[in-house]
């Protein structure tokens, strides 16, 4: 059928949509990024994503089996929304300890021979654990176009299929989110003194508009909700 919702339809859409994904969790990703800069490396970059993605293909996948109430529902967006409010709240204090001025929460001195090092457990879950929470967070953001893409999944009322769909969109937003955490990544690896404190004030900066986006969608779906 001509208007069948195919794979290489849905990876497409994940592609040009390229700058609404920017503009919607490029504050998340490059706040999370540019303070932990060693994301600039395959490893966290793929916890990140994958588990971004993964998100995606659950809610896809659900939405198929219990109906499209769940990606239309109020109650729903409005968790939404406080989660993206608290996670622009933990960006902005994450801002401020890149600017130095909290240090318990500067980032680490870029270590490129880290690599050849045992991992301590701190070091496990800055690595490993931190990028898979961040990716979960990032999936859960309010988006419009993630919203439009999951609906006509659900519509499938195949949850293997819908996932799948779920799966060709997330991989078409690959290119433009992975080159903005692996930029911020690496900026905050090379920033020190003056061009630290700015790119601080630049991570305070992504993590207010990201409450801003939080408040809006949470009161929009408050009043769906009602």
């Amino acid at each position: 059928m001509s208007g069948e919702f195919t794979y290489a339809l849905a990876f497409i859409t994940g592609l040009l949509g390229a700058g609404h994904c920017i503009g919607m969790c490029g504050g998340l990703a490059g706040g999370f990024a540019m303070h932990q800069s060693h994301w600039r490396r395959p490893l966290p970059l793929l916890g990140y994503h994958g588990s971004r993605i993964a998100v995606y293909v659950l809610l896809g996948a659900l939405g198929a089996a219990l109906g499209r109430t769940l990606v239309q529902t109020g109650a729903l967006g409005k968790f939404q929304g406080q989660l993206i409010i608290l996670a622009g709240l933990v960006i902005i204090a994450l801002g401020i300890g890149v600017a130095g001025l909290w240090p318990r929460l500067a980032p680490r001195r870029c270590d490129h021979n880290a690599s050849t090092q045992p991992l301590r457990p701190m070091s496990l879950w800055r690595q490993r654990l931190a990028p898979m929470l961040a990716g979960i967070i990032n999936g859960l953001v309010p988006c419009s176009l993630v919203f439009s893409v999951a609906i006509r999944a659900t519509a499938t009322a195949d949850p293997l299929q819908a996932g799948l769909l779920m799966l060709s969109f997330g991989l078409g937003t690959l290119p433009a989110m992975g080159a903005v955490t692996a930029l911020s990544g690496y900026i905050g690896c090379r920033a020190r003194g003056i061009a630290q404190r700015l790119a601080g004030v630049a991570v305070i900066a992504l993590g207010a508009w990201t409450v801003y986006e939080g408040v809006i969608f949470y009161q929009v779906m408050s009043g769906l909700a009602n």
